[in-house]
């Protein structure tokens, strides 16, 4: 074969692979799309960009069961506020963080604050509200079940962060699960994270899940319950100050 000829071909080789991966992503959006549309529209997200919700729930991180009520707040992309009461607040607000318990308030160092920032990401590509950026490529991940339900998953990847696997439901086009892995705050062990939403209801237009069932690592973490959800629109600067 001449050199000529085997550039030819390694050219449409290129351009072959490049039409596959475009359609594949043109597929992915198309799937995206249909929960946008399933969950409220893009201009109901939109208002979600900023909201406060109230859950109660069961914590297994320790071993036993531990329930729990808690307060939230969170402004997409970078400010998120957890009160566990009467047991501890975190705060991240862009590139800083805080954690108060007992009286006491400590600062998050930078491996910490990358940490919950990993997080904050992935809940951030949960959300939806990113995801027609070109910046977040899409691939398919092909059916599969959670539960009962048939769900066809999309990857989600972007520069500088962990890739999230959302699977959406085939009949509703509802999200049933993300799947990440971050590292654990406390011991900077990688884990893999879990997340099955359910009970979906409306919330001002929006249809949200209100049972939320967390794993890490295959084990039980977090069983929630969401009793309240208000959209803020954009919430005031103190509410992401130190505590």
């Amino acid at each position: 074969m001449s050199k000529r000829m085997g550039g030819f071909l390694a050219f449409g080789l290129v351009l072959a692979l490049t039409g596959a991966s475009r359609a594949q992503d043109q597929e992915c959006r198309a799937i995206v799309g249909k929960t946008i549309k399933a969950a409220g529209g893009e201009e109901q997200l939109a208002k979600q960009r900023a909201q406060t919700w109230s859950e109660k729930g069961t914590y297994y991180g320790e071993g036993a069961a531990q329930p729990y009520t808690g307060k939230y707040a969170i402004q997409w992309p970078d400010k998120f506020r957890m009160e566990i009461e009467g047991v501890f607040t975190l705060v991240l607000n862009g590139d800083q963080g805080w954690f108060s318990a007992g009286g006491n308030t400590q600062e998050m160092n930078k491996e910490q604050v990358a940490q919950q920032q990993e997080m904050q990401h992935a809940g951030w590509v949960a959300s939806l509200l990113p995801l027609k950026d070109p910046a977040y490529q899409l691939s398919p991940l092909g059916e599969s079940k959670v539960g009962d339900r048939a769900v066809v998953g999309v990857k989600v990847t972007h520069k500088g962060h962990s890739d999230v696997n959302l699977h959406f439901d085939k009949d509703t086009g509802l999200l049933r699960k993300s799947q990440y892995r971050a590292k654990d705050a406390m011991t900077g062990k990688d884990r893999e994270m879990v997340v099955v939403y359910d009970d979906f209801k409306d919330f001002g237009g929006l249809k949200m899940p209100t049972k939320i069932d967390i794993k890490r690592d295959a084990e039980k973490f977090v069983e929630a319950e969401i009793t309240e959800v208000k959209p803020a629109g954009k919430l005031e600067a103190g509410v992401f100050a130190k505590p």
